[in-house]
């Protein structure tokens, strides 16, 4: 007689990832009229000041120039009549054992969208399992880390590679894309209806590189001036900052109150519903702007002012 016995399965389910704290994007720099708009907010773009990132859209004037900084440690100098979209950017929490401040301090997904301009984006030192993609109207970029300009058209997109490592691929339909090399830069152009774009790779001309390298020098030096730490929000006992420099302020130059610090907590953890043991638990990324440290004054004391008047 076959004995057919029953075999009992049970799923092995794992727990619920981490989430991450909001990620944030830093005005290092700011000058001419940019127009920025985070979620329901519409501003100015002025320096130091620190805002959510998901769903941002920056559009820069004819005559404007800025720098911003990613919570990662990423640089971005965005050129003038440029309109940037942050498609998305999460991170997941920040490392306890984090020293290095080169390093990117938690692993991030980025898509960002470029319909038109110009940008330059230097990047700190990406930790494994983060993926970085910018995309124009006729291009997808994969940044596995480095310094890379973007100009975007509706016609043409100009990649740039500085340094590091960057995959370019022309279009939904390029599967595996163009792998380039420091120094060189890919032109892609709007084919003809039903015609697939025109590729070009070569070499950087001497008369662009000065200026990718200036502009690049702009994105990595706005990467100096701001450290991002995470703080723990408590809604019962308000904001307990860590010792040193207050954050840098919102959107409108207020400090974190306990009335947003219950909403933004029901916002991160997706409940309609939040109990205060949730939100004691959720956190907030905070911008500090670095300040170098103050040298000694050597005060000069003449010897004429030592000796007494009328000697």
């Amino acid at each position: 007689m076959l004995m057919l016995g029953a075999v009992l399965v049970i799923p092995v389910i794992a727990g619920p990832r981490a989430k991450g704290p909001v990620s944030k994007i830093y005005v290092a720099e700011a000058q001419g009229e940019t127009i920025i708009q985070s979620g329901e907010k519409v501003f100015n773009a002025r320096q130091a000041i620190a805002f959510d990132a998901p769903g941002t859209v920056i559009e820069t004037g004819e005559n404007a120039r800025n720098a911003f900084v990613y919570s990662n440690g990423t640089g971005m100098y965005v050129d003038r009549g440029s309109r940037v979209e942050i498609n998305r950017f999460v991170q997941e929490p920040f490392r306890s054992d984090r020293m290095d401040m080169e390093t990117e301090p938690s692993i991030s997904q980025s898509s960002v969208h470029i319909p038109r301009g110009f940008v330059s984006v230097c990047t700190s030192n990406l930790v494994a399992g983060t993926a970085m993609t910018y995309s124009t109207p006729l291009a997808f970029i994969n940044i596995r880390g480095g310094k890379v300009a973007i100009q975007s058209s509706p016609n043409e997109t100009v990649v740039y590679l500085l340094e590091g490592d960057v995959t370019v691929r022309a279009g939904e339909q390029d599967p595996g894309g163009i792998v380039l090399r420091p120094g060189e830069r890919m032109v892609i152009r709007r084919g003809l209806p039903g015609q697939p774009p025109a590729i070009t790779v070569g070499p950087i001309v001497r008369p662009m590189m000065q200026t990718l390298i200036d502009r690049s020098t702009i994105a990595d030096n706005a990467r100096k001036t701001v450290t991002f730490e995470v703080i723990e929000r408590i809604a019962r006992k308000g904001v307990d900052n860590p010792a040193g420099e207050p954050p840098v302020s919102d959107l409108h130059g207020e400090q974190p109150s306990t009335a947003n610090i219950a909403s933004s907590g029901a916002a991160l953890l997706g409940a309609a519903e939040v109990s205060a043991t949730e939100v004691d638990a959720v956190q907030e990324i905070v911008a500090r702007p670095t300040v170098p440290a103050q040298l000694p004054t050597n005060l000069v004391v003449s010897l004429a002012s030592l000796i007494p008047a009328g000697r």
